[in-house]
């Protein structure tokens, strides 16, 4: 009797041997090589395992927080190694989702990953064109400039925008600096920045050099006022010289006063060509629905006018909610 026990004990080792070295065998058969922690709605993905022997037959699924179901195509295993890559679909349930991928006799491993919204696109600056014009003045020269400034992405308003100008002769000598603050370059928009110095030398000016820096961004939100009827005006006293941008401002904002306007104008040619620009401010409150005339006139008087052909505006608005 006590032999027919100790040859049970030592068989029931043997079997839990064998069923521990079979499970050692499914798992360094299988596993994951790579799979993501974190994936995005529309964009791509990929994962692999590594499995053995190669050459194995492997099919994969997506399981998405809200129990849908993405099927990858199967594949073979090559080198011992079986990947993927997918699209994670636009409507995807945020949340966690599992990756499931069998490979035949070599077994089955699943793993969890976050699905995620869509990547906001940061904010950022791209000069798109730029332009000047000069006059002499007396006993200096006064430069009159034009920058649009393009935020492409589409969701984030770039902030607290340094621009800084250099202006050169012909030796590429810089020749005077001018730089400006703009509060905020809207998600998706170009700000036309205009602007002016006075060479303090004279010099005649060649060209300029232009550099940016953003202090921060927020997601999109409104930054100023609508606009319309924008005219550019010869000066009256001197019509051979451009004298302002003007036109009309709308409080488009409901429930917003609108405190004060700062005002920004590229002027062009009639070929498109940026020749110059101005800034100016309208101090004055508008409830909403409310509109009022505005005009732009510093650093217009460096502008021929008989080169104008159109303008381009931007404004910023300062608010305060009504009562």
């Amino acid at each position: 009797m006590r032999a027919r026990l100790i040859c049970l004990v030592v068989l029931a080792g043997l079997s839990l041997t064998a069923t521990a070295a079979a499970s050692l065998d499914a798992g360094d058969s299988l596993r994951f090589g790579f799979v993501p922690q974190r994936t995005f709605q529309g964009q791509p993905a990929s994962l692999s395992v590594v499995v053995r022997p190669t050459g194995s037959r492997c099919t994969a699924a997506i399981r998405y927080a809200d129990r849908s179901l993405q099927t990858l195509p199967a594949v073979r295993s090559r080198a011992g190694k079986a990947s993927w890559k997918w699209r994670i679909p636009a409507k995807a349930k945020i949340g966690s989702a599992t990756a499931t991928v069998s490979c035949g006799k070599a077994g089955k491993v699943a793993r969890s990953f976050a699905v995620a919204g869509p990547p906001t696109a940061p904010a950022r600056v791209v000069i798109q064109k730029n332009g000047f014009s000069q006059r002499v003045m007396y006993t200096t020269r006064k430069v009159s400039y034009g920058i649009e400034l393009s935020n492409p992405s589409p969701e984030n308003d770039a902030l607290e925008v340094d621009v800084l100008v250099n202006f050169l002769d012909a030796t590429n000598r810089v020749v005077d600096t001018d730089t400006t603050n703009v509060d905020a370059i809207g998600a998706g928009t170009i700000y036309y920045l205009g602007g002016s110095t006075t060479i303090p030398d004279g010099s005649q000016v060649s060209k300029i050099e232009i550099v940016t820096r953003i202090g921060g961004q927020q997601p999109k939100k409104k930054l100023g006022p609508g606009f319309s009827d924008i005219l550019v005006q010869a000066q009256k006293f001197d019509p051979a010289w451009t004298g302002a941008v003007v036109g009309q401002i709308l409080n488009d904002y409901p429930a917003m006063l609108l405190l004060r306007t700062q005002v920004s104008a590229v002027i062009y040619d009639s070929a498109g060509n940026v020749i110059g620009g101005s800034t100016g401010r309208n101090g004055d409150q508008l409830l909403p629905g409310v509109r009022a005339y505005f005009q732009s006139t510093t650093g217009a008087d460096a502008i021929p006018f008989d080169r104008v052909g159109s303008a381009s505006v931007s404004m910023l608005g300062a608010y305060q909610a009504t009562a």
